[in-house]
């Protein structure tokens, strides 16, 4: 390793003293305190750390070196034909979900954190097999999210102790895996390969255009959006007019392959924490953005008609999801509106953001002072149990926090409180206002 035309690429480490101690001996420890399971699978072995010094210290086990960088895996396949070595075989592509090989354990050195490598190997590990990670002293912070989440492995031990006489500490962590609530064959891993794309860095540029998605301008530009929650997807896989906007399922290692015929985007589990920003951990659904039409004034007026300012995006979807409820015609957003197709949009709404008729308004200013026969939500305004419904219906809350800055020719009506209460949040106000228009038009 020293005298190698690619040390660089392989260690950081200047001197051999150095690099004897805080890498072979780092690797070699491991084997003093537990035995090695075989196959035994090296994620991300560099230069072959730990698996093969490992290797070399147990030749009777199978070892697998996952390596994908080049300089690294010339090297190790020079050590391995230098040595003459057996049992042992370099697998240069990345570890993900579609990994074909069957092995009985795991081993990693300082590569991503236990829960992390729990969800990489979910899908291939065997009940039965063993995860050994090396970790320094802060691994053992690790130990419990990686079981509460991962409730397919339990923790079977950790070891710990120090390199030689030197005040480097080490943590060995070992997990077995009890019970298989999700892996496939490799043959089904084999053939699944097709229709699946694994994204593991960030830097990726399908996973910067899918983070970019959080924001209403991304949105607007890729004409695409994320919806969460199992439900959602289930339904928009189980709906034909739905799954016809679906664009790509996306999910991370830990997640069953969903059957469909869209493309699934598999991401490492980091990733996928970082994209699922509600925290569902399960998977998310890629949509195309349908065409909204642009409301008329003339021709648009028929029966109720919810017209939207809200800037947060919660109160988009609850009113969205209220419109629907209680029997709205259309909802039509404003230009001040928050997008509905923004994760805490879609959360709120749930469904209604598929079954109601959404539409693209003018500014609220503008809608006042243009638009007639509005009823707008006030404080100041009479009684709405008083006040005599139409057979077309308009409705208007104001923004959150002031209100209206001009009213035009609207009629204000109001929400009777009691007690200390200044006001009504607009959403709720809305809300209320709609079932008594629900309820006087059911009456008739």
């Amino acid at each position: 390793m020293v005298e190698s035309d690619d040390r660089t690429d392989l260690t950081r480490l200047e001197s051999a003293r150095d690099i004897a101690l805080k890498h072979y001996l780092d690797c070699a420890l491991p084997m003093k305190y537990t035995a090695l399971p075989s196959p035994l699978l090296d994620i991300g072995t560099g230069a072959g750390f730990p698996g093969l010094v490992l290797k070399i210290l147990s030749p009777q086990t199978h070892v697998i070196l996952g390596e994908v960088r080049p300089k690294r895996t010339r090297f190790l396949q020079a050590v391995i034909d230098d040595l003459g070595l057996t049992g042992v075989e370099v697998f240069a592509h990345r570890i993900g979900p579609q990994f074909p090989l069957e092995i009985n354990g795991v081993v990693t050195r300082a590569l991503e954190s236990c829960r992390d490598t729990l969800y990489r190997v979910q899908p291939f590990l065997p009940q039965g097999g063993r995860v050994i990670l090396l970790k320094g002293p802060r691994g053992e912070e690790e130990v419990a999210p990686a079981i509460k989440e991962l409730n397919d492995f339990v923790h079977e031990a950790t070891y710990r102790y120090r390199l030689a006489n030197t005040q480097n500490e080490r943590r060995l962590i070992v997990f077995r895996r009890e019970r298989e609530t999700l892996r496939r064959s490799a043959a089904n891993r084999v053939a699944g390969e097709r229709r699946e794309t694994e994204i593991t860095s960030r830097a990726n540029e399908v996973f910067k255009s899918l983070l970019a998605l959080s924001e209403a301008r991304a949105i607007r530009k890729q004409r695409r959006y994320l919806v969460s929650g199992e439900k959602l997807v289930e339904e928009i896989l189980s709906s034909p007019a739905l799954a016809a906007n679906l664009e790509a399922i996306i999910r991370d290692a830990g997640h069953e392959p969903l059957k469909t015929s869209a493309r699934q985007l598999v991401l490492a589990p980091a990733l996928f924490r970082e994209l699922d920003s509600l925290g569902t951990k399960r998977p998310l659904a890629l949509m195309r953005m349908p065409e909204l039409p642009t409301w008329n004034a003339e021709s648009d007026r028929s029966g109720v008609t919810v017209f939207l300012p809200f800037q947060d995006p919660s109160n988009i979807g609850a009113a969205i999801r209220s419109a629907a409820a209680l029997g709205a015609d259309r909802v039509v957003l404003l230009k001040e509106a928050a997008s509905p197709f923004l994760p805490k949009a879609i959360r709120a709404a749930a469904n209604a953001v598929f079954h109601t008729r959404l539409m693209l308004g003018p500014s609220l200013a503008e809608l006042v002072r243009s638009v007639p026969g509005i009823l707008r939500l006030d404080m100041a305004g009479k009684d709405i149990a008083e006040v005599p419904l139409g057979a077309d219906i308009l409705l208007l809350p104001g923004v959150e926090g002031y209100g209206f800055a001009e009213t035009g020719q609207t009629t204000a009506v109001t929400i009777p409180i009691t007690g200390g209460v200044e006001s009504l949040n607009a959403q709720s106000a809305l809300t209320i206002a709609l079932y008594e228009i629900m309820r006087r038009r059911s009456a008739k």
